[in-house]
């Protein structure tokens, strides 16, 4: 069964549309308040261990205490703005992009 690409499956990290599937089970919209903190799966279920392709952030990862601190949305964000906010897939990065669009477009605020 292929499975579409939808408003759900966009990166609640940095607002990238086209994920193959939700980063969480129960996740059904983006932006994710900033109250909430890792792990997670606590709010939204299990987590599809994606790797977006624009930002890098691993659900189910890089929100969950293991070998290193988990990471909310937000400061992975800031982090990978910070260093440049290179794609971790080029491959998959559109010809014409702009994070401060994909941003607003999700409604997520650095």
């Amino acid at each position: 069964m292929k499975t579409s690409i939808t408003k759900i499956n966009k990166c609640p990290c940095c607002g990238f549309c086209g994920l193959k599937q939700p980063a969480y089970e129960n996740l059904l919209s983006v932006p994710v308040s900033n109250d909430l903190h890792p792990p997670y799966s606590l709010y939204f279920g299990n987590p599809s261990y994606e790797v977006c392709p624009c930002c890098g952030y691993e659900f189910g990862n890089d929100d969950e205490p293991g070998t290193g601190a988990p990471a909310t949305f937000r400061s992975y964000l800031n982090e990978w703005i910070k260093d440049g906010a290179v794609w971790f897939d080029p491959a998959r990065q559109p010809q014409i992009w702009s994070l401060e669009q994909q941003l607003e477009e999700s409604g997520i605020k650095v």
